[in-house]
């Protein structure tokens, strides 16, 4: 039998993602979600760090870091890295809580409207509808506890809509980009470019 490189399809069994590959990816999203989050949060240039801050950085560390990681270390198959996954995902749902709460609170210190921008509307689409993906994982699909753990069709659907989401995520990480710094695409390009690096990777 012709050895089969790792993350090619054998049978209707999916390879686990090869360990060079992950570390290289985690490695890019978790470097991105930290200086990146950190260069969004004192954007326009001059700004500095006050409150508003925090809303890019935590949820460039909870959508990207974490949830990216969550869903790369899904890939890596098994028991303990399906339980990690659950964990890290979970962690970072946290994180972007907190990053919609000061994002929340900001907007009514300033005296606007929520939600009235694309960016608003697909970040808050992004988080509230991968609370329910969570939610639905720990309940039924958790590899101890899962009430319906076996269940190929809530596995398919708890990955597909998860990933969909989390491009949603990604997306509004950079359009909230681009609002910070306005038509100045050539740094816009330069945040972009690690997700959509690790998109194909990650979420396909």
């Amino acid at each position: 039998m012709l050895p089969t490189n790792a993350g090619e399809t054998v049978g209707s069994r999916k390879m686990p993602i090869e360990s060079s590959k992950y570390v290289i990816l985690v490695g890019l999203l978790s470097v991105h979600a930290l200086g990146g989050g950190y260069y969004a949060a004192t954007q326009p240039a001059g700004a500095g760090w006050r409150y508003f801050s925090w809303h890019p950085f935590l949820m460039m560390i909870g959508m990207v870091g974490l949830m990216g990681t969550a869903a790369l270390t899904k890939k890596k198959g098994g028991y303990s890295n399906t339980k990690l996954h659950g964990i890290m995902a979970s962690a970072g749902l946290l994180l972007a809580s907190g990053g919609f709460y000061v994002i929340y609170q900001n907007k009514i210190n300033m005296g606007k409207d929520h939600f009235t921008t694309l960016h608003g509307k697909a970040g808050l689409t992004a988080f509230a509808g991968l609370s329910l993906p969570a939610v639905a994982g720990a309940v039924f699909l958790h590899p101890d506890f899962g009430i319906d753990k076996s269940n190929k069709l809530y596995r398919k659907v708890h990955k597909v809509v998860s990933r969909v989401l989390l491009l949603l995520a990604w997306g509004a990480t950079i359009s909230g980009f681009k609002t910070l710094i306005g038509d100045d695409y050539v740094t816009l390009a330069i945040f972009a470019a690690p997700v959509v690096i690790a998109a194909p990777f990650t979420l396909l």
